[in-house]
């Protein structure tokens, strides 16, 4: 895999986050709260669950991560369920610091990320 290679082990769950507006709220001369949307588009992210990944697999993932240096390069997320808009590839980037693994067992891995579609 290289920098910026497609994504494609498929999650067990994927749960969607609250989108992000990014609104800046400030005190006005009046004492009212004076409100400013800056992006007209808000920054969708899903958490991607892997339930009983392999070490095999839960390598593929932390290399994909590192390749892409955690949220910097971005990719194409090849594997995304049908029930995510409309199932087609999306373009985008890990969350740094979203990559969470645990050992179930000496062969399986719980695992999560965070995937932030690009604007």
């Amino acid at each position: 895999m290289a920098a910026g290679g497609n994504f494609t082990l498929v999650p067990n769950v994927v749960i969607t986050i609250e989108p992000d507006y990014y609104n800046i709220i400030t005190q006005s001369e009046s004492a009212k709260k004076e409100y400013m949307n800056i992006a007209s588009t808000p920054t969708e992210r899903w958490e991607l669950q892997f339930i009983a990944l392999t070490n095999a697999n839960r390598d593929t993932l932390l290399v994909h991560y590192k390749e892409n240096y955690g949220g910097y390069h971005s990719f194409s997320w090849q594997s995304v369920p049908s029930y995510i808009g409309s199932g087609a590839n999306m373009t985008g980037r890990w969350i740094k610091g979203s990559l969470s693994m645990a050992p179930i067992s000496n062969s399986y891995w719980r695992c999560t990320i965070i995937f932030e579609k690009a604007v």
